[in-house]
């Protein structure tokens, strides 16, 4: 069996891991209807028993006892991750898979990238090699960030780099959110250029996506 690890990045990012992590919650409970934890689902979440002091440990078959996110949840300003916790899905993810910061990279690629960086590096850096311990095999880290945002174009991209050195066996897949003509933050464009570069060095695959079309389908 492989595993996937989803890193989501920004305001942007974390609302679309959000919808991700429910509707392969909610497409994974209409197939498999015994609430067996199999390879599909072992794919994206480990099964955990909450019973066992000290947050559970892996259940690697049998019932689904309690499913956590392969994901780490990273955003420079609390808003967005506060609210997923509080939601529905708040028992999909805990404090161990968290990063955030009250300030926020101000829609700055510079930011986002060499200041937040440098600062939050290690602490990144235990969080992503704490998940793919949890795996057995660990085929590819998969980014979602928007290019406009400073924290998703700018800490997004940096962690690309972080991954490559630390990781250089794993496939990096990157979800790329970019700013729509109508965008009003006038760092939109330059924030999206700089980001491309990083993209372009150091990701496997990427996805790009037009947030007007994100913003018409959810409409």
């Amino acid at each position: 069996m492989t595993q996937s690890v989803v890193v989501q990045v920004g305001q942007c990012g974390n609302q679309i891991g959000c919808c991700f992590w429910d509707l392969a919650l909610r497409e994974h409970a209409a197939v498999n209807q015994k609430g067996i934890y199999d390879e599909a689902i072992s794919s994206f979440f480990r099964n955990v028993d909450t019973r066992v002091v000290g947050g559970g440990g892996s259940i690697s078959k049998g019932k689904i006892r309690s499913l956590k996110a392969r994901a780490v949840l990273i955003d420079m300003e609390e808003g967005v991750v506060n609210e997923i916790l509080q939601g529905p899905l708040r028992d999909v993810f805990d404090s161990k898979q968290l990063i955030t910061d009250i300030s926020g990279s101000g829609n700055n690629w510079a930011v986002g990238h060499k200041v937040f960086g440098s600062l939050y590096q290690e602490q990144i850096l235990e969080k992503l090699r704490k998940s793919a311990e949890h795996c057995d095999c660990l085929q590819c880290f998969f980014i979602i960030h928007s290019m406009g945002g400073g924290t998703g174009s700018g800490l997004g991209t940096f962690l690309l780099k972080v991954l490559e050195d630390e990781f250089p066996e794993v496939y990096r897949f990157v979800t790329s959110v970019y700013p729509s003509g109508e965008d009003d933050v006038i760092t939109s464009p330059y924030n999206s250029i700089l980001a491309m570069k990083e993209l372009n060095e150091h990701a496997d695959c990427v996805l790009p996506i037009d947030n007007q079309l994100i913003c018409v389908h959810s409409s």
